[in-house]
């Protein structure tokens, strides 16, 4: 059931975990991300006609587990030394607002370039770098990078909803949230640029275990459609205890107050 949220629950603390399982080199690492900036980012080879996601470190990255290099990506365009294989990615989220959008709440993580923006916090963005070499000349090799949230194959909690959004810029033409995913309306795929990089809010309007199934493809361009591929990511939205606990001590503080006010009760 979908609610908006209350002023007084705003600041609501919360842990999110997120995992994501790909196809990865046999090397590959698992890795915990629990502050700054850092990249989901696509790579793919066109003569194998194969795809490789990996994490995108920066220089206010901190994570464990970045023993695994990615090297140079296929047709040398794009790659960073900060790139990096994993078989699993685990971002920690702590004290996360609730945003309402639509009528509906959802706990957040921050985004660059937006309002809530904390650097204390891990915020991952997305970024498609879908190049390669044609004569000394980087060509992109798709017109899109198409990705569906595949909800047949994806679970959450019982009447709990995903998003991907960011605030837009009214003043501009845009409406005041552009939304790339909401479950909620059957929001559901969303073409990116082959060369881009934004970073959005993932909100989960529910507590509780969410796994997630994007399938992506190479649409258009030198080499699409191309053969598709899938990441499955994991979330676990967590109250923080000692911050519900002290939410439990001002509701108890509450109706003593209230029991006070209205005195002893009448026979």
């Amino acid at each position: 059931m979908h609610k908006a949220i209350q002023r007084h629950t705003a600041a609501l603390p919360a842990v999110v975990g997120l995992a994501a399982a790909i196809a990865a080199p046999a090397a590959a690492q698992s890795i915990a991300f629990s502050e700054g900036g850092a990249d989901l980012t696509f790579f793919y080879n066109s003569t194998a006609d194969s795809w490789d996601t990996v994490l995108r470190a920066k220089g206010n990255t901190v994570a464990t587990g970045l023993d695994s290099p990615y090297g140079t990506p296929p047709g040398g365009v794009g790659g960073s030394a900060d790139d990096f294989t994993f078989t699993e990615l685990t971002v920690q989220l702590t004290a996360s607002p609730l945003i309402e959008v639509n009528g509906t709440g959802y706990f957040v993580t921050p985004a660059a370039g937006t309002g809530y923006s904390i650097p204390s916090l891990p915020d991952l963005g997305f970024r498609a770098r879908l190049r390669e070499e044609d004569n000394g000349t980087a060509v992109p090799q798709f017109d899109n990078l198409r990705v569906t949230l595949d909800t047949a194959a994806s679970s959450m909690p019982a009447g709990a909803d995903f998003i991907l959004f960011r605030p837009g810029d009214p003043l501009e033409g845009e409406p005041a949230n552009v939304i790339v995913y909401e479950t909620a309306v059957g929001e559901l795929a969303h073409d990116w640029p082959a060369w881009g990089h934004t970073h959005w809010h993932w909100g989960f309007s529910e507590q509780g275990d969410y796994s997630l199934v994007f399938d992506f493809q190479g649409i258009g361009g030198l080499h699409g459609p191309s053969a598709s591929d899938s990441v499955t990511v994991n979330f676990s939205v967590i109250p923080e205890p000692r911050a519900f606990a002290a939410a439990f001590g001002l509701i108890a503080l509450g109706l003593v107050y209230f029991r006070r006010r209205r005195g002893p009760a009448r026979p």
